[in-house]
């Protein structure tokens, strides 16, 4: 039998730098895993620390979300620039956070990929599947207001069409 890992918790070590995996194995037991990171730069990407680390321990973290890998990562250069461990999390947790009102169409091609992973993994861990306690099949909502606004474009026929074909 192939022993199965479910994450619990993620976190991070900063002296030496290493990523701390709290994992659930096979026989139920709580395990701990420490990845001990190598070749971050303080001021580049983490993106290629972040693909050698998911090759190297890729038994242990292949259901773990890359982006929370990510984020760890980026905590770690925050506090390898000075910061306290609190002041980079904050930092980054800002980082990570989507706005609602951001306009996405005026950032870099880079974060907007960044923003993307984040909502992407927000939906998967939010979303309900066949087999989930709260998933209902065929769930229909009405919603159906008493505040119907009436628009110009979208009006019975014989208000503004007559007035544009006079």
């Amino acid at each position: 039998m192939e022993d199965e890992f479910i994450p619990v918790k993620l976190g991070v070590l900063t002296q030496p730098p290493a990523l701390t995996l709290v994992y659930r194995n096979s026989n139920g037991k709580e395990r701990q895993r420490t990845m001990p990171i190598r070749f971050l730069n303080k001021f580049g990407s983490v993106n290629t620390v972040l693909t050698e680390l998911k090759k190297r321990h890729s038994k242990h973290l292949e259901k773990v979300s890359e982006i929370k890998v990510e984020k760890m990562l980026r905590i770690l250069q925050e506090v390898q620039k000075g910061q306290t461990i609190d002041e980079a999390v904050v930092a980054v947790t800002k980082e990570y956070d989507v706005d609602p009102n951001e306009d996405l169409n005026k950032v870099s091609a880079e974060e907007l990929a960044k923003k993307k992973k984040i909502m992407e993994n927000s939906f998967e861990k939010n979303q309900v599947k066949p087999g989930d306690p709260d998933y209902e099949y065929d769930k229909q909502i009405d919603f159906a207001s008493d505040n119907k606004a009436e628009a110009g474009w979208d009006s019975p026929v014989g208000s503004q069409e007559d007035d544009f074909w006079s």
